[in-house]
């Protein structure tokens, strides 16, 4: 069964993702998520206890996630 979670776009459309991976990092948790028509493109939200998301836009953590990323695509090869 894959883990899949729902998110409201732009544009107020609901998009299926799925869920790559999680992983903490200091005070924070991060989710990664793809669409299922676009396997290339991820993209990396802060979640808290609630499970509300919020968009990573700050450079230096975006730099910190697109580490994480590599590292867990370098285990995976």
């Amino acid at each position: 069964m894959e883990n899949k979670i729902f998110i409201v776009d732009d544009e107020g459309k609901e998009v299926e993702m799925n869920i790559l991976f999680t992983f903490n990092n200091e005070d924070n948790d991060y989710v990664v998520v793809f669409e299922n028509s676009k396997p290339d493109m991820l993209y990396a939200f802060r979640y808290d206890e609630e499970g509300n998301l919020y968009a990573v836009e700050d450079e230096d953590e975006l730099a910190m996630v697109e580490e994480v990323v590599s590292a867990f695509e370098g285990q995976e090869e």
